[in-house]
């Protein structure tokens, strides 16, 4: 949203000020997972193209309006790499995902994991592999100035 935008650019201009960082973005081939498109098809419907709205918590995930590539990003905050959409589906779709977090998956009755929830809910697959991500590079970084 453009207040995220905004409190981005005002988060930025802190840390360059006060500590002196500098960074940039470059593109490294580096180990993440890759969202694609099961054997079976998606099982999930393209949205009315409304306004976008992601509700995720423990170990579920509602979404409207939303792209592959915000499920990739979504997704990629709760795993321990990064997750790229190579999908190829194209416009918003609405998901519904449930899943059993990684840590509670030893208790008895756990639900599935994220890999298989992926698979069984939505028809779409996780797989580890080595692929092209946006990272950020910090270049410099001092101890902060007084205030």
């Amino acid at each position: 949203t453009n207040d995220d935008a905004v409190f981005d650019v005002a988060l930025q201009t802190l840390l360059a000020e006060r500590f002196h960082l500098a960074l940039h973005r470059e593109t490294r081939t580096i180990q993440a997972y890759v969202l694609e498109t099961g054997k079976g098809g998606a099982k999930f419907e393209k949205d009315d193209g409304g306004e976008g709205k992601t509700d995720a918590g423990h170990g579920r995930l509602n979404a409207r309006n939303t792209s592959m590539d915000h499920l990739a990003e979504v997704l990629s905050r709760g795993m321990d790499l990064p997750v790229v959409n190579r999908t190829g589906l194209e416009g918003v779709f609405k998901l519904k995902l449930e899943w059993t977090p990684e840590k509670e998956l030893s208790r008895p009755n756990a639900g599935p994991s994220i890999f298989t929830a992926i698979q069984e809910q939505l028809g779409l697959r996780l797989r580890s592999a080595k692929a092209p991500v946006e990272v950020l590079v910090i270049d410099r970084a001092e101890k902060p100035t007084e205030n």
